[in-house]
């Protein structure tokens, strides 16, 4: 029977030691309230706290993510965009941290009115361009005037498609998104030292840049655009070469009928000069016979089956047939 009391005191002592000892874990820092008020802070190990009166509140001492979602903000060339931004942040002191917001979801919440308004101060002051580009080099241009995604990369096709939309004047801004997320960084810092919330800011990143359906609209008729001028450009090369084509084939033609028409006249010529000579001799030889073969052939021209003609006694065309009575 006596051993039922020792068991009840080792019991108890081991609630009372298990109540005032507490371990804090790595990466993790501990405050210890009393009757809701900070009185010690603790990091890494073992640690003891009054038991009834005091609690402890654990919180991360790494660093932290925080993740906004995409904000609708107007640019200064009257364009609207979405902008996505991410952070990592860290609890500085603990004690303050409790203070101002107890817990990280009333840091998240406080953070988003930070950084997203922040955000939308800066990026609302800057042209498209700026924002989307992080280099001064030129835009370059195709024949047609357009800007081209000449390097192939995310940022030159953002370029080329935040160009198609932005006024001609504003072409030659120049890079400011690294600039731009500074200043972001610079002012949210600034904030959060002011409210004094306990935290400190790590790292703020632009995630992307996207275009509202309005902005998405005309990039996508100026690149509609863009291609059919691309298309009419080729087909007038296309009609041009044709008719380069075409007038070198009749030329060529005509160089071939011209060719063939002075070659025929010239056998034609030859063939006549030869024909000329020939009756040229039998005329020379036989006058008189020429006479009537040229008269038969007469007679055979003029003469059919059913023709009539009517001569003078004394034509000359009757002589031969005069001549045979």
């Amino acid at each position: 029977m006596k051993r039922v009391p020792v068991l009840v005191l080792i019991f108890i002592t081991f609630l009372a030691l298990t109540s005032c000892l507490f371990v804090v874990k790595e990466g993790r820092t501990a405050l210890v309230l009393r009757l809701g008020k900070v009185k010690e802070q603790h990091g890494p190990g073992l640690h003891f706290k009054a038991p009834f009166f005091d609690d402890v509140k654990m919180f991360d001492s790494r660093i932290l993510s925080w993740d906004g979602d995409p904000e609708r903000i107007p640019v200064k060339d009257s364009k609207f965009i979405y902008v996505d931004t991410f952070a990592r942040w860290q609890i500085a002191d603990a004690e303050r941290f409790y203070n101002a917001v107890k817990n990280e979801a009333g840091a998240q919440s406080r953070l988003d009115d930070i950084l997203d308004g922040s955000v939308r101060d800066v990026v609302s002051t800057h042209f498209l361009l700026e924002l989307v580009r992080s280099t001064d080099r030129p835009l370059e241009t195709d024949r047609l005037g357009f800007v081209s995604a000449v390097n192939a990369d995310a940022d030159s096709d953002a370029e080329a498609a935040a160009a198609a939309v932005v006024p001609d004047d504003s072409l030659d801004a120049a890079g400011k998104r690294e600039e731009v997320r500074e200043r972001i960084f610079e002012i949210c810092q600034s904030k959060l030292a002011e409210l004094d919330l306990g935290i400190v800011l790590k790292d703020l990143r632009i995630k992307r840049i996207d275009y509202t359906e309005q902005v998405r609209t005309e990039v996508y008729n100026r690149m509609v655009s863009q291609q059919e001028r691309i298309a009419e450009r080729y087909r007038a090369q296309g009609e041009g070469k044709r008719a380069e084509i075409s007038g070198g084939t009749q030329q060529e033609l005509k160089q071939i009928d011209s060719e063939s028409y002075r070659t025929a006249q010239e056998i034609k010529g030859r063939a006549e000069a030869e024909s000329t000579r020939i009756y040229a001799d039998v005329y020379g030889q036989d006058e008189e016979f020429y006479r009537f073969s040229k008269s038969l052939e007469t007679y055979q021209m003029i003469l059919g089956a059913h023709d009539t003609l009517i001569l003078s006694t004394d034509s000359d065309l009757l002589r031969y047939l005069k001549s045979q009575r």
